[in-house]
């Protein structure tokens, strides 16, 4: 006599696991491995055709994920054993699916929990026909929150398919943007390569795409190994590699339909996606259960993974070796191979075998245009000769432009040299740190103390002189007035041996920090800049304006000064001022600092006076250097920029300040 189920039943599914690894799986956020778990949970469940369709709101969010098949479905008699335990699925017991149709892939039994990473609330229909031929409804609901998170529920159905339908609701708007990437799908695509393209009977479609690994295919082989622990003994491996993805694995299984065991394959190829398949009809349970442990594994198990190893490796040195070949042939019949004799030396063998693996390595990113493949090729040849140690870090650099930088370096290098690009780049990054190191010497609260005006200071930017003005590059340093107008004097092409000491107004010799000149070549001018510099702890005010003034008095009032071709520019370099030289300062030309500025009398020359915070000084040259640093994509730290100072400047700074332990700021 039939029977079957008459009414509808709702019951509670406790979940026969650990505590701990139900919280576990029930908290995974891997929405990815989530649906490879269902869509494998569904093929093992016999099903043609496994349908994954994301729902999406309005905003494009998805709402709801769910997973659909035509397989045997779950009948009231597997609930517990099949759906209720946790870690130990019936799979595990069992080596075909239900009706002998596959070889399982699955067997502990977490698919179903793993499904709350699409979810907070998941739901599993399915329709089967249970063992006394009765037809019957299975539902399934699942809430993540709840102690017991599964409840379920029969009846009778009149349905005449059979199938599961799991439903995941996103109620809590988790974001499933993983999904949806770039990437899943061919990813997918890899992940069920084996059952796939070995049942043409299974169809898998994911949010409307069909998964084709056949299309993916790039290269398929397939090689026959002994086994180093039995000469009679024969492995068959299937190394398929992929045009896309990072896919990476190895399967093993008795035959070319069951694949039970998956081992990453990473370690035996880093380079190509590809999927091994390994079958041996001399797998048992054991033998496959110890192939997880790799080289550690007892034989036939090891000597099964060994012999992989082997025939996998010894492949892809195969593959590549051709297309080496093929590539190098390709450029030479173009003519942009970078060498045109072939090798005598044993060092020029050497360097010219390492050029050929590393630029075939480098075929996916080397430009298809003839010149931008040309550079590339004549740059890695130069970096081999000349700094084969930075080797990696150029080829990671020029690989990575884009088509458009490429063009424009290129066009660049027609102009100019490599090393001329390389020296400009090095100054301008230079530069870039120390300005980010003499910031901590001017305004550190403890090391600026430190910081000696002659002692440090001085000696430090006499060679940073690009700082108040590029057209500076003559320079006397920490000299008096009377070697000031030497330096004028030679100038202005006159005789500089015999002069007469210049004083100041009160009648002492005046000593200037940094006189810098330079000879205009603009019209025949002769510009000077005077700089005076203060401690980092003074700020200034009436005497530092004061004794600034006597300098520009000095000029003006000397007759050995006279000239109306000279300029000079003073300028009174401090940390900070107070309200007299805010008073000072020209109402036109606040932002600069411009303080005293005399009307130029005929025969004498022009004079100008500022007073310049350190700040605004560093400020102006950061952002003249900034149109270049931006398009370096550089920008120091701190700790580069002190690294810099000790390293150009040991002997110039305080000795507490050559040790790591200023480099990060104090707090």
């Amino acid at each position: 006599m039939n029977a079957g189920p008459t009414v509808s039943l709702v019951r509670d599914l406790p979940l026969s696991a650990g505590g701990d690894l139900v919280t576990r799986l029930a908290h995974e956020r891997d929405p990815v491995r989530a649906v490879v778990e269902l869509v494998w949970n569904a093929i093992d469940a016999e099903a043609e055709t496994v349908r994954v369709t994301l729902k999406r709101s309005d905003m494009d969010a998805i709402e709801s994920v769910t997973v659909e098949d035509d397989g045997h479905g779950i009948t009231s008699e597997e609930v517990q054993a099949t759906f209720g335990r946790i870690g130990g699925s019936w799979k595990a017991l069992a080596t075909r699916s239900k009706n002998d149709k596959r070889g399982l892939h699955g067997n502990l039994g977490e698919g179903r929990l793993r499904a709350f990473a699409l979810g907070s609330r998941v739901t599993w229909a399915s329709e089967s026909v249970n063992t006394a031929g009765i037809r019957e409804r299975v539902v399934i609901e699942g809430a993540k929150e709840r102690a017991e998170p599964f409840s379920w529920d029969v009846e009778p159905s009149t349905a005449t398919v059979t199938g599961t339908v799991v439903t995941a609701l996103n109620e809590q708007d988790r974001s499933l943007n993983s999904l949806t990437s770039d990437s899943t799908l061919t990813m997918l695509s890899s992940h069920f390569a084996p059952v796939l393209l070995n049942d043409e009977t299974l169809t898998v479609v994911f949010d409307g795409a069909k998964l084709d690994p056949a299309d993916e295919i790039l290269d398929d082989t397939t090689v026959e190994v002994v086994l180093d622990s039995d000469a009679d003994a024969h492995i068959s491996v299937r190394i398929i590699e992929w045009r896309t993805g990072r896919h990476r694995a190895v399967y093993f299984g008795e035959d070319a339909e069951r694949f039970v065991v998956e081992i990453s394959g990473a370690e035996l190829e880093n380079q190509t996606a590809f999927s091994a398949y390994v079958t041996w009809g001399g797998f048992d349970v054991d033998s496959l259960s110890e192939l997880g442990l790799g080289e550690m594994a007892s034989d036939p198990a090891g000597a099964v993974w060994r012999a992989t190893k082997k025939a996998v490796r010894e492949h892809f040195a195969s593959r590549r070796r051709s297309r080496r070949r093929d590539q190098i042939d390709e450029w030479k019949n173009k003519g942009i191979y970078p060498y045109s004799e072939e090798p005598t030396t044993e060092a020029d063998k050497a360097e010219r075998a390492v050029f050929d693996i590393v630029s075939s390595a480098l075929v996916p990113q080397i430009p298809k245009r003839k010149d931008g493949a040309q550079l590339t090729l004549n740059l890695l040849r130069d970096a081999l000769k000349t700094d084969p140690e930075n080797l990696a870090l150029l080829v990671s650099e020029f690989v990575a432009l884009t088509e458009q930088d490429r063009e424009a370096l290129t066009k660049l290098l027609s102009e100019t040299t490599l090393a001329g690009v390389i020296r400009a780049a090095n100054l301008v990054t230079s530069r870039r740190k120390f300005l980010a190191g003499l910031e901590h010497l001017l305004f550190d609260p403890e090391d600026s103390k430190k910081v000696g005006e002659r002692d440090h200071l001085h000696k430090i930017l006499e060679h940073e002189l690009w700082i108040f003005g590029e057209e500076y590059h003559f320079m006397n340093s920490e000299r008096g007035l009377t070697q000031m107008l030497r330096t004028h004097l030679q100038l202005e092409g006159l005789p500089d041996g015999k002069v007469e000491p210049v004083k100041r107004w009160d009648g002492k010799s005046g000593r200037v920090d940094l006189h810098v000149a330079a000879k205009s070549q603009e019209h025949d001018r002769v510009r000077h800049l005077v700089v005076e510099l203060k401690a980092p702890d003074v700020s200034a005010g009436r005497k530092e304006r004061d004794q600034i003034e006597d300098y520009v008095n000095v000029v003006v009032s000397t007759p050995a000064f006279a000239s109306e071709r000279a300029k000079w520019d003073f300028i009174l370099v401090v940390t900070d001022y107070d309200e007299v030289i805010e008073n000072s300062f020209k109402s036109d030309n606040r932002e600069i600092g411009l303080v005293l500025e005399p009307e130029q009398k005929p025969g004498r020359p022009a004079v100008r006076a500022y007073v310049r915070r350190w700040s605004d000084i560093i400020a102006e040259n950061k952002r003249r250097l900034d149109f270049v640093t931006s398009s370096l994509e550089f920008d120091p730290s701190l700790a580069e920029g002190l690294a810099f100072i000790r390293e150009e400047y040991a002997e110039m700074i305080p000795e507490d300040l050559t040790s790591d332990e200023a480099e990060e700021p104090k707090t």
